[in-house]
């Protein structure tokens, strides 16, 4: 991928994000077409994974959430994506989604790559999808790995009886 496609990425994905942030969490986004969601998934792995490696997988058994923790799911997956293009590129990145009886689980690690760097603080698009993340109950952490990596790990509740 081409410096200019990275940076129009970028500039989307920061207007997206702002976007994001001042919206309810429930509400469909018009700029983006239909509500995101993780059954949208293998497209938004595919589209990073163009110039990045990334991987996904999955443990427990899938189910419908809840729509606003499925979007929030989404967009935890999504600005982790985007991160990782942007502090680590052409890092290997890794996405797991776990299932319990209590919720989801969404580990995003990148393994920080030869030119990582990362800001000292969190950016605003981490912030606003940590602000999606607490709305719905959930709790979302984002830090730098001893082996020189980034991690954002996310827990959402979604019981079981909540599912659809």
């Amino acid at each position: 991928m081409g410096r200019y496609a990275r940076w129009r990425r970028m500039v989307q994905a920061q207007g997206l994000r702002l976007h994001d942030a001042l919206r309810p969490a429930d509400e469909p986004d018009p700029l983006t077409g239909p509500v995101p969601s993780l059954n949208r998934l293998d497209a938004l792995v595919e589209g990073f994974a163009a110039g990045q490696p990334v991987r996904w997988s999955l443990a427990g058994a899938p189910r419908p959430l809840p729509e606003a923790v499925d979007v929030a799911a989404y967009r935890v997956i999504e600005e982790s994506l985007t991160n990782a293009c942007r502090h680590a590129p052409g890092a290997a990145v890794a996405v797991r989604l776990r299932y319990d009886d209590e919720g989801i689980t969404i580990e995003v690690r990148d393994n920080g790559g030869p030119t990582a760097e990362r800001a000292p603080r969190a950016g605003d698009g981490l912030l606003a999808v940590r602000r999606r993340v607490e709305r719905v109950g959930g709790t979302l952490s984002a830090g730098p790995d001893p082996d020189g990596g980034f991690t954002v790990r996310a827990v959402l509740p979604a019981p079981e009886e909540m599912a659809g």
